[in-house]
């Protein structure tokens, strides 16, 4: 009996932890890749990479650089026309996507 209990109680645990993992994992998962009306142009450097942003769209955005391996970028809120260059420096992160936030 004692087996039984021992069993049940790390098949509770167990599920909390996993419980958990999916709830910790779901914002980054929503994040949304941003509209094509956002330009992107990526360039590798010998140092890391450089992604110039630029709203096309019609108003505001928000989009961050999502970055694998590393830290991603800011938020960055751009009106209109407007551009940011986003600067990486690491030997590590390269360039995986844009997306809204």
């Amino acid at each position: 009996m004692r087996m039984t209990r021992r069993a049940a109680q790390a098949a509770v645990t167990a599920a909390a932890l996993g419980g958990t993992m999916i709830i910790s994992a779901t914002p980054a998962a929503a994040a949304t890749t941003a509209p094509t009306c956002i330009g992107r142009m990526v360039t590798q450097t010998t140092t890391g990479f450089d992604v110039l942003l630029s709203n096309k769209c019609g108003g505001e955005r928000a989009v961050k650089v999502v970055v694998s391996l590393a830290p991603d970028s800011p938020c960055y809120v751009m009106s209109a026309g407007t551009s940011h260059l986003y600067v990486y420096r690491g030997v590590l992160g390269n360039y995986d996507r844009t997306v809204n936030c």
